[in-house]
């Protein structure tokens, strides 16, 4: 698939990338807390979210609206964690979640979750490593990447990320449809 003409609307599966679902589940979190509008801006700013969601209201509940359409959403333990890693990196920055907050928000986002059914799969590192081309993926894109691409390949979907130095560019090579999602929401 073209990188450049993105399928807006038509997943009915997709295997998502850390970036697109940290940015889902912080726009989540804000919607669902309704914090006063400088808490709003503050953790919006620290989620390092890579495209201009953050400065448009509209973007934000377009971004919302793509996750919610689709009907199948997969990834793997591997982006869970990242996910708790990005989280750590608002807590660090701002101090605004912590305690209660943090609480709230891991609450909001296993709430989201379960509401999508998400298929969260464990791609272990040894069962990549049985394969020539995955084992040299983990090599150069890491083992996040690499379980990504693994999984799209094995349920013959699209992937969804904002990585298009690294993931979109492997799944590209491979020709493994891969959206990024600054595309799905322009």
């Amino acid at each position: 698939m073209n990188p450049t003409n993105p399928r807006r609307g038509t997943f009915t599966k997709v295997v998502i990338d850390t970036g697109p679902l940290f940015t889902i589940l912080t726009l989540n979190y804000v919607r669902q807390t309704h914090p006063t509008e400088e808490k709003r801006l503050s953790i919006l700013e620290r989620a390092d979210i890579k495209h201009d969601v953050l400065r448009s209201p509209s973007r934000q509940h377009d971004c919302l609206l793509l996750f919610e359409s689709i009907p199948t959403v997969l990834t793997t333990s591997h982006v869970i964690g990242e996910i708790q890693g990005r989280q750590k990196k608002i807590k660090a920055h701002d101090r605004e979640l912590h305690g209660a907050d943090l609480r709230s928000f891991w609450l909001h986002t296993m709430d989201l979750l379960r509401r999508k059914n998400l298929d969260e799969r464990l791609l272990c590192l040894l069962e990549m490593h049985a394969r020539d081309d995955s084992r040299e993926a983990v090599c150069s894109i890491g083992p996040t990447d690499t379980g990504l691409i693994e999984l799209a390949r094995l349920e013959g979907c699209s992937i969804l990320t904002d990585d298009e130095r690294t993931l979109a560019k492997r799944a590209w090579e491979l020709g493994i449809d891969c959206q990024l999602m600054k595309n799905l929401i322009d």
